[in-house]
């Protein structure tokens, strides 16, 4: 066996079990705000080592180019996803994104687009 195709082994290795820690991780919290935080390792670590194995397998060519694109989507949808599920989470919830009269949020005050809906009713 090369040591090219025990890297490749290696590194797919780390992609499964970075994506059955952050299951187990999901499965495990009790919030589900605590459980997004375990969305991030697949989409970073996971798939830049997957994007590793490929380089080290393929070298450089169609392959790789595909993996690279796969990998920046996976970052930005990532963020999206993570993002909406919270609020679609508080929605849910509270009936409303914003927050509630006399409830505290750290840097509210800094985001514009916020300010004058929330002027009045944040402390």
């Amino acid at each position: 066996m090369s040591a090219a195709n025990i890297a490749v082994e290696v590194l797919l290795g780390i992609t499964v079990a970075v994506a059955w820690l952050s299951c187990v991780g999901m499965l495990v919290m009790d919030d589900v705000l605590d459980a997004l935080h375990y969305l991030a390792p697949v989409t970073t670590v996971a798939s830049f080592a997957l994007l590793a194995a490929v380089v080290v397998a393929e070298g450089a060519g169609q392959a790789v180019m595909k993996t690279i694109l796969i990998c920046i989507v996976l970052l930005l949808i990532n963020a999206v996803l993570s993002h909406a599920t919270a609020r679609a989470y508080r929605i849910r919830e509270k009936g409303d994104w914003k927050p509630d009269t006399g409830e505290s949020i750290e840097g509210i005050k800094d985001v514009p687009a916020l300010r004058a809906d929330i002027e009045g009713s944040v402390q």
